[in-house]
């Protein structure tokens, strides 16, 4: 099974605003603010991708559709 992981897609002033995890593709957005560090842009966005449950294809509730 592949390993889940954190891929930063987008900077702002060198502050990552978009990343996404490689494993299921849920997207993270950090809004970029003139003062912050990009150390703690980063941290606010490692902590979403931690507390976030890959959700793959195939697994859990599909809809299906109804003709």
């Amino acid at each position: 099974m592949a390993k889940r992981n954190l891929r930063i897609l987008k900077r702002v002033r060198n502050i990552p605003v978009v990343g996404t995890c490689e494993l299921c593709g849920e997207q993270f957005h950090v809004n970029p603010h003139p003062h912050e560090m990009p150390s703690e842009a980063q941290a606010a966005m490692q902590q979403q991708f931690n507390a976030h449950k890959c959700k793959l294809e195939g697994q859990g509730s599909e809809t299906s559709a109804e003709a």
